[in-house]
């Protein structure tokens, strides 16, 4: 979504068919997040201000007919996009008891692939080089972030930005990719100082900010090895942001020092993901898997706006594909892109609180799925969502689906590891350990042998010393996380 670009339905992300109450309420969600007395950034004041000119004109029916008009709009409204919901159950019981149903949400581009017109990028590497970051660490990091320069496209747009307590552009937002001397800056780039992800977040923005478009696939990776601290809100606020102005952030965690809990709900806000990086071929394979599927992008930034039915909850979100990870429940749910003749799902689990009376057609969810597909003059587009169930008086003996019950199995372990963190965090550290060895159990029945050993063995350090270790705790997470991954793309090791 280009929000610096004179498009006001791209300012407030909205489809060329949106009702005055879509865009009253796109405007306000904007405004709320963009206001300068809550608001810090000074890119904010300005961002306020055009959707504020946005809202004036689509708001005004004549105004708003003029202005397509003068667009001429000749997109077709609805995105090339199938999509199917699968469901755990046929349908729900009559009960006054709660009840919980899955919903396996998948999309899948049914466009042609437009080999000589695919978006170009506009990419921004984020590179953590405090004391920490000396010696290996930062010889990988610099010699992937090179590599990654050498795989850029004539009209992709580059920056990258070092940071440590400040920030230092070490290569300004460009086009005109001159290797050698870039190649040359990277290398001389040393560790010092401290950690400060807010420096780096914010340089990397203001240099993506200049080549920020619709037309472009907008992306900032961040990579560090340390904990930030005093800044994670700010960090928040500014991924927040950013969601609004179509600029995806990545966070790549090196070691185990990292706030994983921090890195993932900052990326997920944006529609990114965080990552688990022990070695420099996992780096590597990161960013090349990357490049390779921001250049197969159909849709990005897409959203799942759902209204939830009476006495419904949305207990957990978690995306399959393309990329892995935990989605917040509140709001928008962020899908993250659609690639070209690629799955894109995502698993919700609702609870059900009551269902007291029999019916076809019980409302769980209903909305709508947002999406931005590039060079198009109205960018977001939109397919409208209705998940229900009936409701029947006795159970209707069928088994869940394959694909649903596949998903669920995998979700199991990653779940677990979930719940063990939790009963750490509320003292039930006994609790904790025997939900880390039922989960071994689960892993050895699966043939993950190296896994079950890593749980094991944390769930002894987690008896001796009452919490989890830095590095047993991220490598259960990240590994039980990568078994969800199609077959042959597991990245952990």
């Amino acid at each position: 979504m280009a929000i610096l670009e004179k498009n006001h339905y791209a300012k407030l992300r909205l489809p060329r068919d949106a009702t005055a109450e879509e865009i009253r309420h796109a405007y306000f969600e904007a405004a709320r997040r963009l206001h300068p007395d809550t608001n810090p950034d000074p890119n904010a004041t300005n961002l306020f201000i055009e959707i504020q000119e946005a809202y004036e004109i689509l708001s005004n029916i004549e105004r708003r007919v003029q202005y397509d008009q003068e667009l001429g709009i000749t997109d077709p409204i609805t995105p090339e996009i199938s999509y199917n919901i699968t469901y755990s159950r046929p349908s729900l019981i009559c009960s006054n008891e709660p009840q919980l149903v899955y919903a396996l949400v998948e999309m899948i581009c049914t466009a042609q692939v437009p080999v000589t017109s695919m978006p170009s990028l506009n990419l921004c590497l984020v590179l953590d080089r405090s004391t920490s970051m000396q010696g290996n660490r930062m010889d990988m990091v610099k010699t992937n972030a090179i590599n990654l320069l050498r795989q850029l496209r004539p009209n992709d747009a580059i920056s990258v930005v070092a940071f440590s307590d400040r920030a230092e552009v070490i290569i300004p937002a460009t086009q005109n990719i001159d290797l050698p001397k870039m190649e040359g800056k990277i290398s001389l780039i040393q560790a010092s100082g401290s950690t400060e992800i807010y420096q780096g977040l914010q340089a990397g923005v203001h240099e993506m900010r200049r080549f920020l478009s619709s037309t472009r696939i907008n992306h900032l990776i961040l990579l560090t090895d340390g904990r930030t601290y005093g800044d994670e809100d700010a960090c928040i606020q500014l991924a927040e942001q950013l969601s609004l102005e179509g600029i995806t952030i990545t966070g790549l965690g090196i070691g185990h020092e990292w706030n994983d809990k921090f890195m993932d709900k900052m990326t997920s806000l944006s529609g990114g993901t965080s990552m688990y990086i022990s070695s420099p071929k996992e780096l590597s394979r990161f960013f090349e898997q990357k490049l390779n599927n921001i250049a197969k992008v159909y849709a990005e930034h897409v959203t799942l706006d759902l209204e939830l039915g009476d006495n419904v909850e949305l207990n957990y979100a978690f995306r399959l594909q393309p990329e892995l990870g935990p989605l917040p429940t509140e709001n928008q749910i962020a899908l993250g892109s659609i690639l070209y003749s690629k799955s894109s799902s995502v698993v919700l689990e609702f609870l059900v609180k009551q269902a007291p009376e029999p019916t076809a057609n019980f409302s769980v969810a209903r909305g709508r799925i947002l999406m931005d597909i590039p060079n198009r003059k109205i960018p977001t587009t939109r397919i409208m969502v209705n998940i229900a169930r009936s409701v029947s008086e006795q159970p209707i003996p069928q088994p869940p689906p394959p694909s649903i019950l596949q998903a669920m199995s995998r979700l199991t372990l990653y779940r677990m590891q979930e719940k063990a963190q939790r009963e750490v965090a509320d003292g039930q550290v006994e609790n904790a350990t025997r939900t880390l060895q039922n989960m071994a159990t689960h892993l050895l029945s699966q043939g993950e042998r190296e896994l079950a050993h890593t749980v094991l063995v944390e769930a002894d350090h987690l008896q001796k010393n009452r919490r989890f270790s830095d590095e047993g705790d991220k490598r259960i997470k990240y590994g039980t996380r990568a078994l969800l991954l199609p077959s042959g793309m597991e990245t952990r090791k």
